[in-house]
């Protein structure tokens, strides 16, 4: 027996968007990316959003943009996908492991707090099925320690911590749209 995880709905209105991507002779770039681009920035509150082939190379690209490279220390949560720490390592950077709160899965403030050292460059929360967690807690220690904040936030389009859209809160934000990746969202008003 197959238990579904997710189950694609797709009809005529996608099949004539892929063929406009196609007919367009650029699959992974061009005006349909920039207009999806834009739309999701729209939805979460920012001013610019990028398209790039993934929620990793996303963390990637936004961590190398905001200068984070070899010598430098990011905390990420010790409960994520690989590509969280993945993406830290690809831009020559360490990640450090920090736990997570049992009550949502997301990064503990006072064991991020403890866990800054003088080598820390950047901080990146992961909001798990949705859940901004303690994402404000996040970003005053960062603020305080003149850290950057990259949220990974692949598995948040939609969603809301404290009256914003995740996603607003850092410097910059990644978003998947991996089917796994958009199987919930939530709000925490």
């Amino acid at each position: 027996m197959t238990i579904q995880w997710w189950h694609p709905v797709l009809g005529d209105e996608e099949a004539c968007a892929v063929a406009e991507v196609i007919a367009s002779g650029f699959p992974n770039d061009g005006e349909l990316t920039e207009r999806f681009a834009a739309s999701i920035a729209d939805i979460s509150g920012v001013a610019h959003g990028v398209g790039v082939s993934s929620g990793s190379a996303a963390i990637y690209c936004a961590l190398v943009a905001c200068g984070i490279g070899p010598g430098d220390e990011v905390i990420v949560p010790d409960l994520t996908f690989v590509a969280t720490a993945n993406a830290v390592l690809l831009a020559g950077a360490e990640p450090v492991l920090v736990d997570v709160r049992r009550d949502d899965f997301t990064l503990d403030p006072v064991a991020t707090a403890g866990a800054v050292t003088s080598r820390t460059r950047a901080i990146v929360p992961v909001h798990v099925n949705g859940r901004g967690g303690s994402i404000s807690e996040i970003v005053a220690i960062a603020d305080r320690h003149g850290l950057t904040v990259v949220e990974d936030a692949a598995e948040a389009l939609g969603s809301r911590c404290a009256g914003r859209p995740l996603g607003s809160f850092g410097r910059a934000a990644a978003f998947s749209f991996a089917p796994t990746s958009q199987t919930r969202s939530s709000s925490r008003e």
